[in-house]
């Protein structure tokens, strides 16, 4: 068992919210440590095996070198949407390197999840992912996920349409569909 951030005695990895947000095609945001100690964090493909989170990459990048030289990494998962419709789940752990020929395999099944087969077979795609040569195994340590979707302000902005879509540029007054205009 994982224990959450805040001391709880449940298992997070097992909630619904985190099976949901582990089997979603979401973007994860790995954080590993330069050698001078500041944070490099990138966005991921990743895919949940039930006990660690399996990301492709390259032995060459940056997130690679920086993870087999100290292994403790941070990964956030974010499904939120504008308002309050704000949830996701963060892990902590250490990150391990799969070589091959088991990384080939497991980052095959990563980019599956992202991409069809007929689209894995254009050239340009199947040129830039075989590059994908390890696989970062992080083994979580610390969970914690939140969801205020459900909460009375989360409601409240639903249902009224006052919020601001994330990804959504700064419409002009009366141009947004979840705002009356100010």
């Amino acid at each position: 068992m994982v224990p959450g951030g805040r001391g709880e005695e449940r298992d997070i990895l097992t909630s619904a919210l985190a099976r949901e947000l582990l089997s979603s095609p979401l973007i994860a945001y790995l954080a590993t440590l330069n050698s001078d100690g500041t944070p490099h964090v990138v966005g991921m493909w990743f895919v949940w095996d039930g006990g660690a989170l399996l990301m492709p990459t390259s032995r060459e990048t940056r997130k690679a070198r920086n993870a087999s030289r100290d292994p403790r990494a941070t990964v956030m998962i974010d499904d939120s949407r504008g308002g309050f419709d704000l949830r996701g789940i963060t892990i902590v752990g250490r990150a391990e390197l799969v070589e091959a020929p088991r990384s080939l395999e497991l980052n095959r099944a990563i980019h599956r999840k992202y991409v069809t087969d007929r689209g894995l077979a254009l050239d340009p795609v199947r040129e830039y992912l075989l590059g994908d040569d390890i696989t970062l195994r992080l083994l979580p340590e610390r969970v914690s996920a939140w969801d205020l979707r459900e909460t009375p302000q989360g409601r409240a902005l639903v249902e009224t349409g006052e919020f601001r879509a994330l990804g959504v540029g700064e419409p002009g007054a009366g141009d947004s569909p979840h705002s009356s205009g100010e």
